[in-house]
């Protein structure tokens, strides 16, 4: 098994000393390097997503190229206002460094700082399209080092809990009015889909324990009849899926037309369970993507953690309804998702649902799923973040991580992307060398992990 590192937020923090971490990273089994945003200066970001500024000048690391954005019709952002030409060249002689130690550079967020686009819904306006693709062309051509670019996002929601941070990624949230000029060019009825949504919603503050019992475990059409039998709700999912492959295929197909080297473009879905409702079909994307990296973030409480998700599913379920059990709302998460967390049938048994009976089973089922959709497994490359607090969630240990990669390997899985290089601990760098390259020890190595509590 190999990784690649994810050098995120803290550009500086890599470049200032990267000769001896590139080194270290290379003998610990990291053949890529993930770079971005192209930021220099950005703030971080501590528990409860709380900025600190950096003290630094926060300056995109390159200048736009104006030719990209005539050709594609758009106009170009302005130049940064600290040019920074030191720090430039540093970041653009970092990622040598890595493709001379034989790794991979791909660029995260490369149309970070684009112009403006048009006055549409984003996943539909051909004007902030054409925008987006303009600033990765402007990128990649920038960086001719890296390899290609990674994508995080677009999505659509998949929480329904309205005290998660504030309405952060809300399903009943996603049908704003300026998309239904998408929705008819899809061929949806979009004011069909508004009352699926709330019809949905009305639902899930009314259920009945008996139906539950009765169609819950009932498959595909058990669970159809649980969710109303709802034909404009399924348009509804469907929709989410076709829109968003529609747009990732519209960025691949730009990026093909307007470079001139080929480069490799992945996105990150959602882990298989959670990934269709967030619009990601794993296997239509496989078809024009050249990797994805679905979010194997497992732990609980933070945000987009697996177990995380499944409690705020319960929970809220629960709240919306006083007579449900707690087994009755777990069978509800199943029908939809087919999740089955083991050992977990109250709530405080989400604190130690992270078992070896989880990861057999859980980690064993998402990692096959996400494998069944590509043709090499070299082309799935899952994000991994564990550590202290990952995305603010609840720690998980070396062993958590060490269960996590004996289990997915076993499973297929060839490699991984961990999230991100600040945060990497002592015990999460032990495991990650042992498993990909060499043992890294501590009293020999110049290397030592940041270990930062930093998001």
């Amino acid at each position: 098994m190999k990784l690649w590192m994810d050098v995120m937020r803290d550009l500086e923090s890599v470049m200032d000393d990267h000769e001896r971490i590139l080194d270290a990273w290379a003998e610990g089994g990291v053949d890529g390097v993930v770079f971005g945003p192209l930021v220099f200066g950005t703030n971080q970001l501590l528990q409860g997503a709380r900025p600190v500024e950096s003290g630094q000048k926060v300056a995109m690391a390159y200048d736009p190229n104006p030719a990209v954005y005539e050709r594609l019709g758009v106009e170009a952002p302005p130049p940064p206002e600290h040019p920074l030409p030191e720090k430039r060249a540093l970041l653009e002689k970092t990622m040598m460094a890595a493709r001379d130690r034989g790794m991979e550079v791909y660029i995260m967020y490369a149309d970070a700082g684009a112009g403006p686009g048009g006055d549409g819904y984003h996943l539909h306006d051909d004007r902030t399209l054409a925008s987006r693709v303009a600033r990765m062309v402007d990128t990649l051509e920038h960086f001719p080092m890296a390899d290609g670019a990674v994508m995080d996002g677009p999505e659509w929601g998949y929480e329904i809990a309205p005290h998660h941070m504030n309405y952060r990624s809300y399903i009943f949230n996603d049908l704003p009015e300026d998309l239904a000029p998408m929705a008819a060019d899809l061929g949806y009825d979009y004011e069909a889909m508004v009352a699926a949504r709330d019809r949905l919603l009305s639902l899930f503050h009314g259920l009945d324990p008996a139906r539950i019992r009765l169609h819950a475990q009932g498959g595909l059409v058990g669970s159809f009849q649980l969710f109303g039998g709802d034909p404009d709700l399924m348009a509804w999912m469907s929709f989410r899926v076709a829109s968003l492959t529609r747009y990732f295929q519209r960025i691949r197909e730009g990026l093909a037309a307007e470079l001139e080297r080929p480069t490799k473009l992945g996105c990150g879905p959602r882990s298989a369970a959670f990934a269709p409702l967030c619009g990601y079909d794993f296997a239509q994307l496989a078809g024009f993507m050249d990797f994805l990296l679905p979010k194997h973030y497992f732990f609980h409480r933070g945000f987009d953690g697996f177990i995380g998700t499944v409690h705020r599913y319960c929970e809220t379920l629960c709240e919306w309804n006083p007579h449900l059990t707690v087994r009755e709302a777990l069978d509800v998460v199943q029908a939809l998702f087919g999740i089955l967390l083991p050992g977990v049938e109250e709530m405080v048994d989400f604190e130690s649902a992270l078992s070896p009976e989880f990861f057999a089973q859980v980690v064993t089922l998402e990692t096959r799923r996400a494998l069944a959709a590509v043709d090499d497994p070299e082309r799935i490359v899952p994000w991994l973040d564990t550590g202290r607090f990952p995305h603010d969630g609840d720690p998980m240990s070396a062993r958590d991580l060490r269960l996590l990669l004996d289990t997915a390997e076993d499973a297929g899985l060839r490699r991984f992307n961990y999230h991100h290089q600040g945060n990497l601990s002592a015990g999460e760098w032990v495991v990650i060398s042992d498993k990909c390259g060499v043992r890294w020890d501590p009293r020999t190595s110049p290397y030592e992990p940041p270990d930062q509590l930093v998001l």
